[in-house]
């Protein structure tokens, strides 16, 4: 390439950057990325790590002039770049790394791009001690941090297998992905690690652990290893031990599992709890032997089929993996703890909630634009979510539900699905028209709000509700009538005006309690003036 070639390059890819957001993968995206090789080196006297990625590229229909990345360039340096043996120019700046495709490369064909680099990271790989003043070293990449020290398509809509080949000092041990292939020593006081996953994941789970970890396997079938810090072995073994009763009953409803492993891992993170497919990261803090995190790995485990496995299409879709997340924990207390004690979880989420819309009145589940990624962790992606999805199995039935759940996970498995998908699975198994019910819980800001009044009068009793909000819901909830005989009457009742009476036939009544079980999120409210 001349020196003009080169500057007219150089410039159109300043053009170019100006307008790109790596936080979002181009809607324009020609290529698949299938597979990620990082070849890592690690030490013990600088926190500089030097990598050579080998992204094996696919082109589909088309080839684009340029082969974008995300790659942030604050303490990264790109030394060599080459497209199979073809050394090519690039450009690197503001977090995107902008490659010149060659021209021999075909539509259909595919293609290895061969980066070599070194630096400190600035972000995704967390490079401090652990609280026995070990050194450690841990990928922490959600929502979008891998690209800080990896080149990747730092979105969820992009998927591929993996590998890490990570050389270390000698003394430590290292957890990734997929399944071990070997682990070897290399040098005097040097070893490899390599770890391969042939399912494919998105970047924000995919990640290494590097610490001076001791095992132990915790189930009979070899699928759950804890790797724990050695000086706290014992109290993070106790609060693993109940991960192979939580995986067999989330397993159990899901007919399977995706991965070939479900590891815990005692990290020195910040997250409470992060879900890299196979190998779970809990942070060293929340690790004190007291058995405080069963409903977190509950959590995380449930992340490895929806999250992990199936993937939101975008941001706005994370709903897919945190609030079927949020079901399964809830699932796992109602099972393992008892009704009552889901009752009086699910009493603080909905206060949550409510208190979080009063504040942002007009966040939804499906939240649109996406400017801080951050910001999506909160109760709607969450706890709403997840009691949406109890709404849903209310309203449909348990088996349908189960049908509706499996159904949407083995057509998108190892795949991406939006929230429309989800909708259009439900309406499928179920063979109803579920619009208006996603409509108010996904698109609908707030919650419904209704008054009530009771009044009995010759075998009847005459309940008026009255939706206070502007929008009118549709809700299926139970009816709890207690008789003076002491017998007790139970009706399902749908609610679908913004003024409504329902007639019980029953005998006196000495009570009246509307949605007993708290199935509906929002508020009944007693009119006792009426």
């Amino acid at each position: 390439m001349s020196l003009v070639q080169s500057c007219q390059f150089f410039f159109l890819c300043l053009l170019f950057l100006s307008n790109y957001s790596y936080s979002q993968r181009p809607a324009t995206a020609v290529f698949d990325i299938q597979n990620y090789q990082f070849d890592i080196v690690l030490n013990d006297t600088s926190d500089v790590v030097a990598v050579t990625a080998v992204l094996s590229i696919h082109y589909p229909s088309s080839v684009p002039e340029f082969t974008v990345l995300d790659f942030a360039n604050a303490g990264m340096k790109v030394k060599t770049m080459f497209f199979g043996e073809k050394e090519v120019d690039y450009v690197h700046r503001s977090d995107v790394l902008r490659i010149s495709t060659p021209n021999t490369i075909q539509s259909g064909e595919s293609a290895d791009l061969i980066v070599t680099y070194q630096g400190v990271p600035s972000d995704g790989l967390v490079i401090s001690q652990n609280k026995h003043g070990e050194r450690t070293f841990f990928a922490e990449h959600w929502p979008n941090r891998a690209h800080h020290w990896l080149p990747v398509i730092d979105h969820p809509s992009e998927k591929a297998t993996c590998e890490f080949r990570v050389t270390t000092p000698a003394k430590y041990q290292v957890v990734a992905n997929g399944d071990l292939q070997s682990e070897e020593l290399v040098d005097a006081g040097w070893k490899q690690t390599v770890w391969k996953m042939s399912k494919p994941i998105s970047s924000k789970v995919m990640v290494i652990g590097v610490a001076p970890f001791v095992t132990k396997t915790l189930d009979r079938e070899g699928m759950i290893k804890a790797w724990v810090y050695k000086e706290s072995q014992a109290l993070a073994l106790h609060d693993f031990s109940e991960a192979p009763a939580i995986y067999e009953m989330l397993v159990d409803y899901m007919k399977g599992y995706p991965f070939s492993k479900c590891d815990q891992v005692e990290s020195s993170t910040r997250f409470g709890g992060m879900e890299n497919a196979g190998n779970i990261f809990y942070p060293e803090t929340s690790l004190t032997g007291e058995q405080q995190i069963n409903q977190t790995i509950a959590h995380e485990i449930g992340h490895q089929w929806f999250g992990d496995a199936v993937t939101e299409a975008d941001w706005a879709d994370l709903w897919i993996s945190e609030g079927f997340a949020t079901f399964f924990e809830n699932y796992w207390v109602e099972r393992a703890l008892g009704p009552d004690s889901l009752f009086a979880k699910l009493q603080k989420e909905e206060k949550k909630i409510l208190d979080f819309q009063r504040e942002n009145p007009n966040q939804m589940i499906v939240q649109q634009p996406v400017e801080n990624l951050n910001k999506l962790m909160n109760p709607m992606t969450y706890d709403k979510a997840g009691w949406m999805l109890r709404m849903l199995r209310y309203q449909v039935g348990e088996n349908t539900f189960q049908k509706i759940i499996l159904a949407f996970y083995e057509q998108y498995k190892y795949d991406i699905a939006s929230t429309q998908d989800f909708i259009a699975a439900a309406n499928e198994i179920s063979k109803a028209n579920l619009d208006k019910f996603f409509k108010q819980w996904f698109y609908t800001p707030g919650a419904p709000e209704i008054w009530y009044s009771w009044n009995y009068k010759k075998g009847i009793l005459n309940l008026s509700f009255e939706q206070q909000t502007n929008f009118v819901y549709q809700l299926e909830f139970d009816i709890q009538v207690e008789q003076k005989s002491g017998s007790t009457v139970n009706k399902r009742v749908l609610l679908s005006d913004k003024t409504q009476v329902i007639e019980i036939p029953c005998e006196r009544v000495s009570d009246v309690e509307i949605d007993p079980n708290n199935v509906i999120l929002g508020k009944f409210t007693r009119n006792e003036f009426e």
